[in-house]
């Protein structure tokens, strides 16, 4: 069953026009929407939604789980047929197709597994492997309402395509920066951090190292160059710290603050790799005491980039901290490039 829901006069002549265009198998509903939808939920195979966007998604963000049992759910609104929930799998895109034809309006069909969600951030999020820092339904709500949305986007990340009124809006109220180092508040409004997974961070130690130590020295990450800690995707180090107490102990208190990351995401894990590996990596401050002591000229910096390439998949990698120093430890930071 098609359930078709509208939420005025007008949009309830729309409705009824479009049940005789979509068959038999169609009711279009009385009353108030909120309590229709809520009442008929179980029962339907799809809901049509004549309102807006940010309206529509109020109603049905209840209701909605991640399972086959819920309807595929499509809003008509201001010219487009808007696909909220079930897509793919649901079959959203498909009736918001027939709808568009029939009505003739615009079609933005979804294209996100309906296990990660539908809405552009969210296929954003998936896409980037991100973290979120900022409440993403209230802005995916704001940007289906049609309110202006200000993108910064620093690094050129590729978007999937993004709504018009999504862009450099100045005086927006929502704000989103996609970005792996910290951001300033904005002065005003609300704000939405993606946070991307692109940084390798390598780490060189002395043995006996403490774990106070090697975590002193991961702060500098932060407050001396700036970048956010839950975008780091893997640590990297030579093989012979791959057992050292200091090492692994403040990497554990590393994830448990900084490395949980999005709902179901393993945080980073310690890569090693020999010193014959890492002597092949160019890197701009090679040294000779690390070199009589490990075989290879660097540990940091060539981990860093090595283990970066190595995830990179053929794209580009940076090192965005070169080598940084405590007393007993080193850290570098390298970046995969969008």
């Amino acid at each position: 069953m098609i359930g078709l829901f509208a939420i005025d006069a007008e949009q309830r002549k729309t409705a009824v026009e479009l049940s005789t265009l979509l068959g038999r198998d169609t009711v279009v509903a009385d009353g108030a929407v909120h309590q229709a939808v809520h009442r008929m939920w179980a029962r339907m195979g799809a809901a049509v939604l004549l309102m807006p966007t940010g309206a529509a998604v109020r109603t049905i963000a209840p209701m909605l789980v991640q399972d086959e049992s819920s309807p595929a759910v499509v809003c008509v609104t201001e010219g487009f047929v808007v696909v909220l929930a079930g897509g793919s799998s649901g079959g959203a895109n498909a009736l918001a197709d027939r709808i568009a034809e029939v009505l003739g309006l615009t079609m933005v069909q979804s294209t996100g597994s309906d296990n990660t969600g539908d809405t552009v951030l969210e296929q954003l999020v998936d896409q980037l492997d991100a973290t979120v820092d900022g409440d993403i339904q209230e802005c995916a709500a704001a940007m289906l309402d049609g309110e202006p949305i200000r993108l910064l986007n620093p690094m050129g990340f590729e978007l999937p395509p993004m709504p018009d009124n999504v862009g450099q809006n100045n005086g927006a109220r929502w704000t989103i920066v996609i970005d792996d180092r910290l951001a300033e508040p904005v002065a005003d409004g609300e704000l939405l951090r993606i946070v991307p997974r692109t940084l390798v961070v390598g780490l060189g130690a002395s043995k006996g190292v403490s774990g106070d130590e090697v975590t002193s020295v991961l702060s500098m990450l932060e407050w001396d160059f700036g970048l956010d800690l839950r975008a780091v995707r893997a640590f990297a180090s030579i093989d012979l710290k791959a057992r050292e107490e200091g090492v692994l102990q403040a990497l554990e208190d590393w994830n448990f603050w900084h490395g949980q990351g999005s709902v179901g995401e393993d945080p980073p894990q310690l890569l090693t790799y020999p010193a014959d590996t890492l002597s092949t990596v160019d890197v701009p401050n090679p040294s000779p005491v690390v070199q009589r002591e490990t075989g290879t000229p660097s540990v940091a910096e060539a981990a860093a980039l090595y283990a970066a390439a190595e995830m990179a998949q053929g794209r580009a990698v940076e090192l965005v901290v070169p080598k940084a120093k405590g007393a007993n430890v080193t850290v570098a930071a390298a970046r995969i490039r969008p």
